[in-house]
């Protein structure tokens, strides 16, 4: 049955409806929260570069189509901008989803809680909606090569932008990585069955894992015979309103904290029973034991937000010590010193390496400054676009983070850091396969050499630990250990 033309025009009124109330309600929802729509932008991987033209662009884009979408005689081409206009959001979400690490959102309103592949299918079907209007009040071999044209524009136009986006082409630092042969050698793997699972510790010929999903959980596993024993830990004490339950294992004993409440638990592994250790401020973000009764943490300033180390030692007396000229302070003191904890309890060293910048930081048990090391990239001051969001008070990144350093581990005089960074004359396909470790003595301040991890089953790694025998990494739902060559075990030997 053929529609009259007062039906097929009904139909492409309500639809040029739905586009206005559609654009109208998201554009203004940006203009509302317009800072906060920016910063969004700025966290981008696509758009950081050009998150404060695209920001007017979109709301200036949303609101001209509603515009003519409103005047008669020019609503079929309202339409074709509208459509293209919606053409371009999918493409991003698209791109986003399959070729990003990150993935942030810049809707507005309502439209914000949709998840990813709700929000896909409603972008289909405004894209569909708008095409049917369009062919049913025009000839469909002059407007079906039109829109066909129309979205095949805008998709292109957005992997234009994809290919030139800054995170894609600043990957590569004037530097270059020595890639010693037989550094290490994939020996085994552990089945884990399960995700979530992150390095807690080691003693003697044993690590142990914990897990983000099941946090009173620990997993153990001996590297010389490979078994698997998994223990619940016991709280003597669960009257708190946990939010990031973490576990740190130091040879015999193990620590249970979370430093929103504050709280921290101490036990043997011989039990895995957890007595009250701490429950007095301060609350802190990271913790490193040093000792049965001392620990390193990180704080943050009341009056400014900044972090700082400090150590915690519980003994016959309670004491709190802030060593608050540890951390240099870059730009905001907060989120350009943010980084990672590694202690070595053969040698009574602290490591503390930045994320966003090429340096880490050496002390003793009492957070007495050793020196201060360099990894071999370039990137010396942290790349961040910090602003505070005027309605909320709260500080944000307004871009995605460059990210120098992403993960460290240490063993007697080996620092193990895993780069974020791509130096010269390395293939970019590796990067897409492979994890990139750099292995520093950081005794003698020098770079020694990197190593592979190869993911396996297209998963990365997502935590790593180093001893005696080599290297473990979980990738995946697996442990994969890893030997080290002559070129390290001769370092660890002296």
């Amino acid at each position: 049955m053929k529609l009259t033309a007062t039906l097929r025009e009904k139909f492409k009124i309500t639809i040029s409806y739905l586009f206005i109330l559609l654009f109208v309600y998201a554009a203004v929802s940006k203009l509302m929260d317009f800072q906060n729509f920016q910063v969004q932008l700025g966290q981008s991987p696509l758009l950081s570069s050009y998150a404060e033209y695209v920001s007017y662009g979109v709301i200036g884009s949303e609101l001209l189509i509603s515009i003519i979408l409103g005047i008669p005689q020019y609503r079929t081409y309202a339409l074709y901008l509208a459509i293209a206009l919606m053409s371009m959001f999918t493409s991003y979400i698209i791109i986003i989803l399959n070729f990003s690490a990150y993935v942030p959102c810049s809707c507005g309103g309502i439209l914000e809680k949709l998840g990813w592949t709700e929000h896909l299918l409603f972008n289909i079907f405004f894209i569909v909606s708008g095409c049917v209007a369009i062919l049913l009040n025009n000839h469909i071999k002059k407007a079906l090569p039109a829109l066909i044209t129309t979205i095949s524009i805008s998709s292109f136009l957005i992997i234009i932008l994809f290919i030139n986006s800054e995170s894609t082409i600043q990957k590569e630092n004037p530097f270059i990585r020595r890639f010693t042969p037989n550094i290490i050698s994939r020996l085994q793997a552990v089945e884990l069955n399960n995700y979530g699972f992150y390095f807690a510790g080691q003693s003697k010929n044993k690590v142990y894992l914990g897990n983000t999903f099941s946090p009173l959980t620990v997993l153990e596993i001996d590297y010389r015979s490979n078994q698997k024993k998994l223990f619940t830990i016991t709280l003597d004490n669960d009257k708190f309103e946990f939010r990031s339950v973490k576990i740190k294992v130091l040879d015999t004993v193990f620590f249970l904290y979370d430093g929103y409440v504050p709280i921290i638990y101490r036990g043997a592994v011989s039990n895995w029973e957890a007595k009250t250790w701490v429950t007095r401020k301060p609350y802190f973000t990271m913790l490193q034991p040093v000792a049965y009764n001392k620990c390193i943490f990180m704080g943050q300033q009341l009056r400014n937000g900044e972090s700082f180390l400090g150590t915690i030692e519980k003994g016959n007396n309670y004491k709190i010590n802030r060593a608050e000229k540890i951390l240099q302070k870059q730009m905001d003191g907060k989120f350009d010193t943010d980084g990672m904890m590694a202690y070595s309890p053969k040698r009574n060293i602290f490591i503390y390496t930045y994320f966003y910048r090429n340096q880490y930081t050496a002390t003793d048990s009492h957070l007495k400054l050793l020196f201060r090391g360099k990894t071999i990239d370039t990137t010396s001051q942290a790349k961040l676009k910090v602003v505070k969001i005027l309605k909320s008070g709260d500080t944000k990144l307004a871009a995605p983070p460059y990210s120098v350093n992403i993960k460290s581990t240490m063993h007697n005089n080996l620092l193990f850091i895993q780069s974020g960074l791509r130096g010269r004359f390395e293939n970019s396909t590796i990067w897409t396969k492979a994890s990139i470790i750099d292995i520093y003595n950081y005794e003698k301040q020098t770079y020694i050499g990197s190593c592979y991890i190869y993911h396996e089953n297209d998963e990365k790694m997502t935590d790593f630990v180093a001893n005696d025998s080599g290297i473990y990494a979980i990738i995946g739902h697996k442990v994969v250990r890893y030997n080290f060559g002559k070129p390290i075990l001769s370092i660890l030997k002296n």
